[in-house]
């Protein structure tokens, strides 16, 4: 049996009463402490204690009954030889390769309306739109993931598009991401925060590119649309914007960058504006409250596996209610993951989530509604 650490003895006692104490092999330390309702606050600065010394440390139990446990980190793993493409790599690629596709499709389309419109322009704008949004909500998570001291792996989800003849499906590239920890974050609060700033920074960037798009689009009268449509120049998508999406073009008409839309006429998304309508419907996604969706995992943080699920079977069931057509696949899609267990463990399994983030999750599930496109009975916009 080896000693206990010194400085790592040192640093539990400043923080935690200790009632008794077992020493492990390999410099590994178990202690029996008293938990009380700054018990999750100072686990969080023994993690930053325990840091230098490389030693990480855990929670568990029961508040009347807490252990505390003390191990030595690994040795990181040696590097191999050849490095593989990995399967989230692959995922991206494929996600990428859709959009680039989608991109090159809007691009040839949109001119057919706007004569003297670059294609390229139009389909790099489409393209480079959805992988800000995409790197913003990566970037989000790392931020917020090296907070929580834990490491993370994003799945993206690639769509065949152009071939699939479902109205919020036919210009998805992908169906956003779904991100899983790869090692434990520090407590619940920090795992909440990891699926919120995602999802939220997800949603500011589509509604940032909704606003930009806005001066893009183009207005015509209804004779115009009507010679469009004769001569089948329109190619249409069935845009409906979200309340989100809808009150960026508002603003950017009411600021003069958008032309207002005259009685019997219509607006038609620009490429950038499709983007931005397909990042907000990626925010929506992202934010049910289903299994492997940030608001699905979110959801579990915050009312527990049983009701997430409970939640979950709501949401599909209030789509098919609201708009049939559009989201019966959603329906699927969220009935299917329904199923799936969402893993949620933490270095401080004790320690529930707070307050301020199950409001928080309110709010999120509020933003989720905001983003998600009104039913076609509501309006549509042609592409």
């Amino acid at each position: 049996m080896s000693a206990i650490n010194p400085e790592v003895d040192a640093a539990v006692r400043s923080l935690f009463k200790v009632k008794d104490y077992f020493v492990a092999e390999e410099g590994a330390a178990e202690y029996s402490v008293a938990y009380d309702g700054g018990s999750g606050d100072a686990f969080l600065r023994l993690l930053d204690l325990l840091e230098k010394p490389d030693y990480s440390a855990q929670l568990y139990g029961s508040p009347e009954s807490a252990t505390l446990q003390v191990v030595k980190n690994p040795p990181p793993p040696k590097p191999q030889g050849a490095v593989k493409l990995s399967a989230p790599a692959f995922l991206f690629l494929l996600s990428l390769l859709s959009a680039l596709v989608t991109g090159y499709v809007v691009g040839l389309v949109f001119p057919q309306i706007s004569p003297g419109a670059s294609p390229i322009e139009l389909g790099a704008g489409f393209v480079l739109a959805l992988v800000a949004a995409f790197a913003a909500r990566y970037v989000a998570q790392l931020v917020a993931s090296e907070r929580g001291r834990f490491n993370f792996r994003s799945f993206y989800l690639p769509n065949v598009p152009i071939f699939i003849a479902i109205p919020t499906m036919y210009f998805l590239p992908a169906f956003g991401s779904v991100s899983f920890p790869s090692s434990p974050p520090a407590n619940k609060n920090r795992l909440f925060d990891f699926y919120l700033v995602g999802a939220l920074v997800l949603a500011a960037v589509a509604v940032l590119v909704s606003f930009l798009a806005a001066g893009t689009s183009v207005v015509l009268s209804q004779a115009q649309y009507a010679a469009l449509a004769a001569g089948n120049q329109t190619a249409t998508i069935q845009t409906n914007p979200s309340l989100v999406q809808a009150a960026a073009t508002s603003l950017s008409q009411a600021l003069g960058a958008t032309p207002a839309v005259p009685p019997g006429g219509t607006m038609i998304f620009s490429p950038l504006g499709v983007a931005g309508w397909l990042c907000l419907l990626l925010a929506f996604f992202n934010l049910l409250p289903a299994a492997l969706f940030d608001g699905g995992r979110m959801a579990r943080l915050a009312m527990g596996e049983r009701w997430t699920r409970v939640a979950a079977l709501v949401a599909g069931a209030l789509l098919l209610l609201t708009d049939v057509p559009d989201y019966w696949v959603v329906f699927v899609l969220v009935l299917l993951m329904a199923a799936f267990p969402i893993q949620g463990e933490t270095l401080d399994s004790i320690t529930g989530l707070s307050r301020s983030r199950k409001a928080a999750f309110v709010a999120a599930v509020l933003v989720g509604l905001l983003c998600v496109p009104m039913p076609q009975s509501f309006a549509t916009l042609p592409l």
